[in-house]
């Protein structure tokens, strides 16, 4: 998953948790996350719990739009499961888990 539509669809994570959500490295993570803040994509803001740790946003200029978009999608996904009859939408989910698990 991308990293802005899983900050925009999960809402502000740290880059360990945002790391977890996309199935990438910290250190990954962490790269990517400072190539986005320096393209004004993404805020980063301390844990007023834990100063050591550095809580990510999506930026609030793009906040609405990638909002509006990540809803479309969803949307457009709900459609196709509805049109499926109940035994085709499970063998769907089916399919979709044993690619999460060969993903991960």
């Amino acid at each position: 998953m991308p990293p802005l539509f899983a900050l925009t669809m999960g809402g502000p994570a740290s880059v360990g948790d945002l790391a977890a959500r996309i199935n990438l490295a910290p250190t990954t993570t962490s790269l990517l996350v400072n190539e986005l803040s320096r393209a004004g994509l993404v805020e980063r803001t301390e844990d007023d719990a834990d100063r050591r740790r550095t809580i990510v946003s999506v930026s609030e200029h793009i906040r609405g739009p990638l909002a509006e978009h990540a809803s479309k999608r969803m949307a457009m996904v709900q459609r196709a499961l509805d049109r499926l009859e109940p035994e085709a939408r499970m063998h769907f989910v089916q399919g979709l888990r044993a690619l999460v698990e060969e993903a991960e």
